[in-house]
C-alpha cells in the first residue's frame, strides 16, 4: 500500500480573468493571458492508472480543494478506501488504512521520495490545470502554437507551455539537471466545469517521472488521470482527516531514504 502513498504524491505532483476559450478554434494571441480556473472550493471525481516497473494499478480518486490552502484525496480499490491524503502548503499527511499507518512528510521529504521537485502549487495544478504560481517570474517566448515559460533556480529548470489560442496550460516539465531527472504533466480534453460559469478544465492528464528532458522522457513511473466530473463548489467542503490512536506514525525513514 505504500506505493499508493507515492502515487498520491505524484498525482498530487502544479490574477487572471478566467473564461472558457476553445482549444481548437479562434485566433492565436500575441500576448500571454493565462486562463486559470476561477474558484474558491473545487471537487473532482475520476479514475487513475498507476504504472511502475511494468505493474499497473487502477484506482478511483475523489479530491476536494480549498484554493491555495489545502487539498484532500481519497483513493479506492473495488470501493474500499485504501489511502486518504491531506496536503497543505508545507506538509503532506497520509493514512494507509490497510496497514494502519499514518505519515507526516515535508515537501523536501517528497522530493527525496520521488526524485524530483514538487510543491503544493504543482500538486494542485495537476487537478485544476492552472499555471503554478512559480511561473509568475519566468522568461516568456512565443512559439508558433504556444507560449513557452521558463524558470531556472539552483539546478532546477521549470518549463510550461500555454496554448496561444485557448490561453490554457497544456504542459509542465520540471528538470533536475544534475540528477538528470524529469517530471512532466500533459493536459488535454478540456471540457466545461460544473457551476464554472462557462469555464473549462482538463479532464485528462498524464504524469511521467523518469530521465530525459521536457520533450522526451524515459518514464520510470506514470500516472494517468481521467476525470468524470470537476465541479466548482459554493462553500467549503468537509475534509475529514484524523489519525486513529492505533495507527503507527511514520516518516520518510519508512521508505529507506538515505
Amino acid at each position: 500500500m505504500k506505493k499508493y502513498l507515492l502515487l498520491s504524491l505524484m498525482v498530487g505532483m502544479l490574477g487572471c480573468q478566467p473564461k472558457y476559450t476553445s482549444t481548437t478554434t479562434g485566433d492565436k494571441n500575441s500576448e500571454l493571458d493565462v486562463r486559470n480556473l476561477e474558484y474558491q472550493y473545487l471537487s473532482t471525481k475520476g479514475k487513475l492508472i498507476f504504472n511502475s516497473k511494468g505493474k499497473e494499478t487502477k484506482l478511483a480518486v475523489d479530491t476536494r480543494i480549498e484554493k491555495d490552502k489545502q487539498m484532500w484525496m481519497s483513493m479506492r480499490v473495488a470501493k474500499i478506501e485504501g489511502l486518504r491524503v491531506l496536503a497543505t502548503k508545507d506538509s503532506v499527511f497520509a493514512l494507509l488504512k490497510m496497514e494502519k499507518e499514518a505519515y507526516a512528510l515535508s515537501y523536501d521529504d517528497v522530493e527525496l521520495l520521488l526524485g524530483t521537485r514538487i510543491d503544493y502549487d504543482l500538486l494542485q495544478s495537476i487537478f485544476t490545470g492552472d499555471l503554478p504560481s512559480t511561473f509568475e517570474e519566468s522568461r516568456v517566448k512565443m512559439g508558433e502554437e504556444d507560449f513557452i515559460l521558463t524558470r531556472k533556480d539552483k539546478g532546477l529548470e521549470s518549463i510550461a507551455s500555454v496554448n496561444r489560442t485557448s490561453q490554457k496550460l497544456e504542459k509542465v516539465a520540471v528538470l533536475l539537471k544534475k540528477e538528470k531527472k524529469v517530471a512532466t504533466i500533459d493536459y488535454d480534453t478540456f471540457q466545461p466545469v460544473v457551476n464554472g460559469a462557462d469555464q473549462s478544465a482538463p479532464f485528462h492528464s498524464l504524469v511521467k517521472v523518469g530521465v530525459g528532458n521536457q520533450d522526451k522522457v524515459m518514464p520510470e513511473t506514470t500516472v494517468e488521470l481521467n476525470f468524470s466530473k470537476i465541479e466548482v463548489e459554493p462553500e467549503a467542503q468537509k475534509m475529514p482527516f484524523k489519525i486513529p490512536s492505533k495507527y503507527k506514525l511514520r516518516g520518510k525513514e519508512a521508505f529507506k531514504i538515505k
